[in-house]
């Protein structure tokens, strides 16, 4: 088969061998193959470009595999290295020997053509994976016992993707070319009016002073947020996505896996109308809260909020219905799931032993992190600390080494806001505890009569079953650490910035409390 010399063509389709039907280009991989042995630069280009199973024949793939591993090796590719590595190898006879070898050498094309010929070959491989894949669909729809057609449509949606992802290597970008870009950015962005918040360039998460120190949830970032149970996680999460979508007017999109679509749009109904949770989902609204609930619901009907609960979700499918989503919403600007623990990577995950399950967590944390820079969106994942927080008998504030299986999430995530409630551990009610001399206090009490104190001399009154939360921003990629506070209304599921005098006294009083 002729060589097609052709430059500057974008890779085609190319005519199969007559003896197959497998979509395959012999002369261009010997093409690729010679100019690797024979020039560094087209060696580098061909190693960083294809993979052994990027060939068609047997004796390529075995060729290449030589080449490879002559370069691991520190050792210069040519003729010669490649011949002992083969012979190494017990292959030499199996690709034709010396004489194979000088044919593919003779085969060699110029530098500047040979991206054309790597097109090519990835073309071909590709169009092979994906033939291979719709036999491997339809013979399982044929042979196997189809019992859910959503999971075999998953399940074969995700084997076809699979086939057509091809391993990208970016090229250099001049920083004069990503410098002009950040130029264009920076002229295009619209000037504050007043009563915006000037420190958010990203979304907006609806609270000043953790704005202040994330400037907002950027596209592409992997965000955790992490607590005990209780302490208010999924809750503030909702929050977040609310706000996202009031006041940054983007669609956001919401996995629950653990609670139903209804019960969280009562959580939100509560939040904006600061009507009893309680009374809401016990259908026990009266009076004016009638009003305050039908304002709510309008309000949240307008949001452009998608929420998905189907329970025992899979890390394809959270991955295929967000892409599925942006293309019907190109607005879609913030995802959020809750929560990582009841994800799993397959079907058959084995969740009994840890090592597995640790493994698990770190295919699902990665794949939720390309999903972040695939839709360009901030992809927020709830996940729940582990009990060691419980077990510290002295400063029970969260740090990342609490997450559950830390390692993966520990690495991936770009922030990890960690949620502390001192009351979490408190006991006994502090009316007793003011009962007691200051000398019979423990710390724990201490730290309740300095929130009550606190209140009193503030003049506010905390109503809902309130409760004062800290975020901590424990990692921030591209921004500062540190803490801020909320005020946590349980009754109301509604998270709320407390004035800065108020927030400066109660981190001061908790500070207190680890230093005690």
């Amino acid at each position: 088969m002729a060589i097609n010399n052709d430059r500057g063509k974008k890779s085609t389709f190319v005519k199969p061998l007559p003896s197959t039907n497998v979509p395959a280009n012999i002369e261009a991989e010997k093409a690729v193959l010679g100019s690797a042995l024979l020039s560094k630069n087209a060696l580098l280009n061909v190693l960083t470009s294809l993979e052994e199973d990027d060939f068609y024949l047997p004796k390529h793939r075995t060729l290449f595999r030589a080449i490879k591993n002559v370069h691991e090796k520190s050792l210069n590719v040519d003729a010669l290295t490649v011949f002992d590595e083969l012979t190494l190898l017990k292959e030499i006879d199996h690709i034709g020997g010396v004489d194979y070898i000088q044919q593919c050498t003779e085969s060699m094309v110029a530098f500047a053509n040979l991206e054309f010929y790597i097109n090519i070959l990835i073309d071909q491989s590709v169009l092979r994976k994906m033939l291979n894949a719709v036999q491997k669909i339809d013979t399982n729809y044929r042979t196997e016992a189809i019992e859910n057609v959503n999971d075999f449509i998953l399940d074969s949606e995700d084997l076809f993707k699979r086939s057509i992802e091809r391993r990208r290597v970016s090229t250099f970008k001049k920083v004069e070319e990503v410098a002009e870009k950040v130029k264009t950015e920076l002229g295009s962005a619209k000037p504050f009016a007043e009563g915006d918040d000037e420190d958010v360039t990203g979304v907006t998460t609806g609270f000043k002073r953790l704005n202040a120190l994330t400037q907002g949830f950027h596209p592409e970032e992997y965000i955790i947020i992490g607590a005990r149970p209780s302490v208010g996680k999924t809750t503030f999460a909702l929050n977040i996505a609310l706000n996202a979508a009031r006041l940054g007017k983007i669609g956001v999109a919401i996995f629950s896996l653990e609670m139903s679509s209804e019960s969280l749009v009562k959580k939100l109904i509560s939040s904006l109308s600061f009507v009893s949770l309680k009374s809401i989902s016990m259908n026990r609204v009266i009076g004016q809260d009638k009003v305050k609930v039908a304002a709510a619901i309008d309000e949240i009907s307008n949001a452009n909020i998608y929420i998905d609960d189907s329970p025992g979700l899979r890390l394809s499918d959270i991955q295929n219905k967000s892409k599925k989503l942006l293309a019907a919403d190109p607005n879609l600007g913030m995802i959020v799931v809750d929560y990582l623990g009841l994800i799993t990577s397959s079907p058959d995950a084995d969740k009994r032993s840890s090592d597995n399950r640790q493994e698990e967590v770190r295919k699902i944390s990665q794949g939720l992190k390309q999903l972040a820079r695939d839709l360009k969106v901030p992809v927020i994942i709830v996940s729940q600390l582990s009990r060691e927080v419980d077990k510290r008998k002295e400063n029970r504030r969260p740090m990342l080494s609490d997450l559950r299986e830390s390692g993966a999430i520990e690495q991936d995530a770009d922030v990890v806001l960690l949620l502390y409630r001192p009351d979490y551990y408190k006991n006994g009610a502090a009316t007793e505890v003011e009962k007691k001399k200051t000398s019979q206090l423990t710390d724990d009490e201490r730290f309740e009569m300095a929130k009550k104190a606190e209140e009193r001399q503030l003049g506010q009154e905390m109503p809902g079953n309130a409760s004062y939360v800290e975020v901590i921003i424990a990692k921030n990629r591209n921004g500062q650490t540190g803490r801020c506070g909320l005020f946590f209304y349980k009754d109301f599921a509604k998270f709320e910035t407390p004035s800065k005098e108020w927030e400066e006294k109660m981190l001061n009083a908790t500070d207190k409390e680890s230093e005690d």
